[in-house]
């Protein structure tokens, strides 16, 4: 009877501890992030350029667009009720390959799409866009004179706009051509642009930062969530695979209509 009383002491006293240790590693351990955004320091973008995207799973962006906020913050013109969320997807940085852009011609929306004319297939990609009848935007570092603009037309052929980060002068560069410009990090005056007459599109989410689909269906559904609110959502993408199939799946899955910048 006595040696049965240890017995059921000793285990009761094991099992207080273990009770314990649980509770304490409840209340001081915390889940990771949804999604950790490593941004690259300037100096060191510009002694060591790193390529769009390190590692081998799920992959971290460090291309200038991850130095960017993933959502612009902005103020928004909140409607009284909901609506059907509205998406304007731009997928930046094309031009290496058609097979790249693949995926998202495939989908059989509106997508507009931002070749680099340095790129050394842009003209074969500005041609397979214009072709399949989406927008075509041409990336450009500064401010384009008529010279410049003349030289991209031979080159590319008719093109619908002009992407940059820098908006500089830009709606001086673009009034009376019948080009738009968009804003890819956001941030953009728009009284500028109304004063010359020249459409602005302002980004409003990056979707890709991270290469997982499940990182990149979250932001989609951020978008679409914000546009239900706010009217149409502008979301920056990059030429990924994973970036298209995420796109792919999100819209079967979702009531979201995809919109022509237009």
């Amino acid at each position: 009877m006595l040696r049965n009383a240890f017995w059921l002491v000793l285990i009761g006293g094991a099992s207080a501890a273990i009770g314990a240790g649980f509770v304490q590693a409840s209340l001081t351990t915390h889940p990771p992030p949804l999604a950790q955004l490593r941004v690259a320091p300037r100096s060191e973008a510009r002694v060591r350029p790193a390529p769009p995207f390190a590692g081998d799973a799920d992959r971290t962006a460090q291309d200038a667009f991850a130095q960017d906020d993933v959502v612009v913050a902005r103020v928004r013109t909140v409607q009284e009720q909901w609506q059907r969320a509205k998406v304007a997807a731009f997928v930046a940085e094309c031009g290496t390959s058609v097979a790249a852009i693949a995926g998202f011609l495939r989908l059989g929306v509106p997508v507009a799409f931002v070749v680099d004319p340095a790129a050394r297939n842009a003209e074969t990609v500005a041609s397979v866009v214009r072709d399949a009848g989406q927008s075509l935007f041409v990336q450009a570092q500064r401010a384009p004179d008529a010279a410049a603009i003349a030289d991209l037309r031979r080159q590319l052929g008719p093109f619908d706009g002009v992407a940059g980060r820098n908006d500089a002068g830009m709606a001086a560069a673009l009034q009376a051509t019948g080009l738009a410009y968009f804003d890819e990090r956001g941030n953009a005056d728009p009284r500028s642009f109304q004063r010359y007459g020249v459409p602005l599109v302002r980004r409003d989410v990056t979707a890709d930062d991270r290469s997982r689909e499940a990182y990149v269906a979250f932001m989609l559904e951020r978008a679409a969530a914000l546009s239900r609110r706010a009217g149409t959502v502008v979301v920056l993408l990059r030429p990924l695979p994973s970036s298209a199939s995420a796109l792919r799946d999100f819209l079967a899955a979702h009531d979201v209509q995809m919109v022509d910048f237009r």
